[in-house]
């Protein structure tokens, strides 16, 4: 197998569990750090690459699917059987299934927004549509963080009867007072507080809050 081709069989696995844009991030943020590029992976370094790319694919593949990527990424080291041919068939379009991602810090809000946005592409979302996923998941993670102490963000997708993202941002703080004004766009926090809740369900094609002393918690759809 020549140098590129091995990169090129590294983001075929990666594809099928995430999108081509996540899977090149990722095995280029493996690869720096083991000064190593797209084009001078070998065999001899095919094996280390292999088990860095473990710790770095966590925040995009789901725990559950998670051994099945490693036994994929195993079968690129095994040596080709007697009856391997040159091409090889394609492979059925991974599951996608829901997942849920802890925000606790500015890093895990930039993970779950870039998380949205890989499986906004997975799902066949427009550059546009993937955008205000995007945007509205880092607006309800950074508010989460600021105002509650961190919260979680899943993401679920939907291919029946449309195709959509609906996305849940839950937290445990003290809730969002005035909730009728601050939607309504007619409310002015000094802490800026809830004003980009507004934001969101203006991006949203469908939204939905509840909010109390013990916590708050955000729905919301994007249809693609």
């Amino acid at each position: 197998m020549s140098r590129g081709s091995m990169c090129a069989e590294l983001l075929r696995v990666l594809q099928q569990f995430m999108s081509e844009t996540a899977a090149r991030l990722v095995l280029r943020g493996t690869l720096e750090p083991l000064r190593l590029s797209l084009e001078s992976v070998n065999a001899s370094e095919l094996p280390r690459v292999i088990e860095a790319l473990e710790p770095a694919t966590r925040h995009f593949v789901d725990p559950a699917r998670r051994p099945q990527l490693a036994a994929l990424l195993r079968t690129l080291t095994a040596p080709p059987g007697p009856a391997a041919t040159a091409s090889k068939p394609a492979m059925a379009p991974a599951e996608v299934r829901a997942t849920t991602y802890l925000v606790r810090t500015e890093s895990d809000a930039s993970h779950a927004r870039l998380a949205a946005r890989s499986l906004c592409e997975t799902l066949g979302g427009r550059g546009y549509e993937c955008q205000k996923v995007a945007t509205a998941v880092s607006e309800l993670a950074r508010n989460q963080i600021a105002y509650a102490g961190g919260g979680t963000i899943q993401l679920a997708p939907e291919q029946t009867p449309r195709r959509l993202l609906r996305v849940r941002a839950e937290d445990q703080g003290r809730g969002i007072p005035d909730l009728e004004r601050v939607l309504s766009g007619t409310y002015r926090s000094k802490t800026g507080m809830g004003l980009g809740l507004l934001g969101v369900k203006r991006l949203a094609d469908r939204f939905d809050v509840r909010t109390g002393p013990s916590g708050t918690q955000v729905d919301f759809e994007v249809w693609l």
